[in-house]
């Protein structure tokens, strides 16, 4: 039961500034970070990671450097992270290969114009030309280019921008966008997540710490109530569940911090022996969930057994325009009440699911991709959200074991443990946020999978 926990490190995300329009250069092609593996980068794989630098253009061809961060991946899927307790920098072998994964943000994008004119007139050896453009059929979105630069000597010097920055000590992330406050008590809780608003003149991606910043979370906390069959039942909230962080690895685009766990039982401590590994950029956060069940929900449990994370937002969800593709939670609980008439019915199932918040100054997108057997169970996400302010919910003890709608929580996913399998469930979990109301650019959060990447070697000796 407890392994299911893995899944449940929700962690909140920035807000996104504009871009200005004084700028020469194009404004990116969107938001969101870019993330390519090198086995989708073949032809400018295998070389040594301190050998790349990444560059954009203007209609000129001049080359600018941008910030971008290389980021290994062993040979058992972990990523190779040298800092915190314990860390496995030794497992990587410093050449970009492989399950690696290349990270840039989509704001520093160029125009695709061949460079022609280098910084310091210092020419790669090598240079390869990443296209991405928009789906087919996006009015408005524009295609652009970053260039990858291979120096076999002689490399300049990286841009040294931080749009994420990570404080151990203080146990916060702080970008241009947000500061994230973990409770380091417990890594799958959060103690407050604020905003921080626009720095006029300042850059909309370095991070800039602020005083000013708008609180956007007060607190967040889980619970699972299983319901075994002919036996007993098992509850489990964030305080049964105690963490570290055991390694973390900070760069310019992003920062990724891997946690552990250890299960409180009958005041015992187990070590689960499962983690996640988390990735803050100064504008998402991406978390590639495993849910590891050990027993047969659907053979096990009873109904009524369950899963939810959720947040106290500072204020009442209903303060936005609420649109997602879920279903609500009330919708399990008529069908506990009455299973028989649910089996009968054809619940559809998607491929991603979604839910948005839209306010007057703030934009917050939520995506989760359920794994293949997941859909097939028809196991999926259904969202709860409540008319309180987080002020409403401090009379709430955010230490006991609560069912969703007693808890201290006005926004929550939740999920049926009895359509959970034994074994390993895969998901994928992206939230945004932007600090203005622009439909456009939800709309791009939500067609990100489909943008499309082309490499072509545009010059070099081999």
């Amino acid at each position: 039961m407890h392994g299911m926990l893995r899944s449940v490190l929700m962690v909140i995300v920035s807000t996104v500034l504009s871009v200005s329009g004084a700028q020469c250069l194009i404004a990116g092609i969107h938001r969101a970070p870019i993330i390519i593996p090198a086995k989708k980068l073949r032809d400018i794989a295998d070389y040594p990671v301190k050998n790349y630098r990444l560059f954009k253009t203007d209609a000129q061809g001049v080359a600018t450097p941008i910030p971008f961060q290389i980021d290994e991946v062993n040979k058992i899927g972990d990523y190779v992270m040298p800092d915190g307790p314990v860390p496995n920098a030794k497992t990587g072998d410093g050449v970009f290969s492989d399950a690696d994964e290349l990270s840039f943000m989509g704001d520093d994008v160029g125009e695709v114009v061949k460079p022609s004119k280098w910084p310091d007139n210092k020419v790669p050896e090598n240079v390869f030309e990443l296209k991405l453009s928009p789906p087919s059929g996006k009015e408005g979105l524009t295609e652009g280019a970053v260039y990858i630069a291979v120096f076999n000597q002689n490399a300049p010097a990286l841009n040294d921008s931080k749009y994420v920055v990570f404080n151990l000590a203080a146990g916060e992330v702080v970008t241009s966008r947000y500061r994230y406050r973990f409770d380091k008590k417990n890594y799958l809780v959060v103690n407050g997540v604020e905003m921080i608003p626009p720095v006029k003149g300042a850059s909309t991606q370095v991070a800039v710490p602020s005083t000013i910043n708008v609180p956007l979370i007060d607190s967040s906390t889980f619970y699972a109530k299983a319901d075994l069959k002919y036996f007993l039942t098992v509850q489990v909230n964030h305080r049964s569940v105690n963490s570290k962080l055991e390694a973390f690895k900070t760069g310019p685009i992003r920062t990724i911090v891997r946690v552990t766990f250890l299960y409180t039982f009958l005041k015992l401590n187990f070590e689960v022996g499962m983690y996640t590994e988390v990735s803050f950029f100064s504008n998402s956060v991406i978390l590639p969930a495993i849910i590891y069940n050990p027993l047969d929900g659907i053979k096990s449990l009873n109904k009524g057994s369950g899963f939810y994370y959720g947040f106290a937002l500072t204020e009442s969800p209903r303060r936005y325009q609420f649109d997602t593709n879920m279903r609500p939670y009330q919708d399990v609980v008529d069908a506990d009440a009455n299973f028989l008439s649910f089996l009968k019915k054809d619940v559809p199932v998607e491929k991603d699911y979604w839910a948005s918040l839209i306010g007057e100054d703030r934009m917050m997108y939520i995506m989760l991709k359920p794994s293949a057997t997941m859909l097939q169970d028809k196991n999926v996400p259904y969202y709860f959200v409540s008319d309180k302010n987080g002020s409403d919910l401090k009379n709430r003890d955010n230490n006991l074991m609560k069912p969703i709608l007693e808890s201290p929580v006005n926004l929550g996913l939740y999920f049926d443990l009895t359509r959970f399998r034994e074994g390993e469930h895969f998901m994928s979990f992206q939230l945004f946020f932007e600090n203005k109301k622009d439909y456009k650019i939800l709309d791009v959060f939500k067609s990100l999978d489909k943008w499309r990447a082309r490499l072509t070697k545009v010059s070099g000796n081999q």
